[in-house]
């Protein structure tokens, strides 16, 4: 079993979807997470309900490249039935929406999902250069997650895509998870992010009408690997039902991420605490 915090393009600004595998992983670790069948039963799907609420802050980026960091609370909800959740999508590029897991064993689950986000992923505001482009937008976002983990290792992916522009990313991560007593658990792991054209040029280009309006000249930004990051998480089960958790992740931008004139800081940092309750 594995947890993990998730930096990417979007994702450095939706705090929900920092909490999704945490979230899972929590009820996972109390048998609750829907795969309560024994083996060879023919079915890992749980009948029953399992909710998790929780609360906290994340301290990141304002938009992916920012230099200027924003701190804020946020609630989170999760809730699965049988193979379908609800709430904080797991694995996938949605933070709040619905899925199902189309493969759930002992070393393998696989999803899909769909949803938004409540948060703009840049405003243009944000930057003295982004003034006067306009805000890229919340939009939907679908995909598919897959993970397989392994005694203390996991390996992880997830491929998604979003409306108004903002392309398909993909991300490939490894955990290594350890458990210090039978409540404390740590994870720490690398991450790569790759990003289609598309979206390289909705959070790093410039075009035409944005380099008339910001003085600049413009930035072709095409697909590649964006960024790589390292991340670290604790959590800490102080009763059956509440527990407590943090994360610190550091990521550098890549390529024509990191050289775009939009970027101010190649480096990115994502903090964050929180307090979850599980039914």
């Amino acid at each position: 079993m594995s947890f993990c915090w998730s930096f990417s393009q979007r994702r450095a600004v939706l705090p929900l979807t920092l909490l999704v595998a945490t979230l899972q992983a929590v009820a996972a670790e109390k048998g609750g997470d829907g795969n309560d069948a024994q083996p060879g039963s023919g079915d890992p799907f749980s009948s029953k309900w399992n909710i998790l609420l929780g609360a906290g802050a994340i301290n990141g980026p304002r938009y992916p490249g920012s230099n200027i960091n924003f701190t804020r609370g946020f609630p989170a909800v999760s809730a699965t039935y049988g193979r379908y959740f609800l709430g904080a999508v797991s694995g996938g590029g949605a933070p709040a929406g619905l899925g199902a897991y189309l493969v759930r064993t002992e070393h393998w689950t696989v999803g899909v999902d769909v949803g938004g986000g409540a948060f703009k992923p840049r405003r243009a505001s944000d930057a003295p250069i982004l003034h006067g482009w306009g805000s890229i937008p919340g939009t939907v976002h679908g995909g598919m997650f897959a993970s397989y983990s392994i005694e203390w290792l996991s390996v992880r992916g997830a491929v998604s895509g979003a409306g108004h522009n903002e392309g398909v990313e993909a991300t490939l991560g490894f955990d290594a998870n350890y458990r210090v007593t039978s409540r404390f658990t740590l994870s720490i792991g690398p991450e790569v992010t790759w990003v289609d054209g598309q979206n390289a040029m909705t959070f790093f280009g410039i075009d035409a009408a944005q380099s008339k309006i910001a003085g600049v000249v413009p930035y072709r930004a095409r697909s590649g690997v964006s960024a790589v990051m390292g991340q670290a998480s604790a959590r800490y089960m102080l009763t059956n039902h509440w527990s407590l958790g943090a994360h610190a992740s550091y990521g550098r931008l890549q390529g024509d991420a990191a050289n775009s004139p939009v970027t101010a800081d190649k480096t990115q940092r994502v903090y964050a605490a929180f307090v979850m309750y599980h039914f």
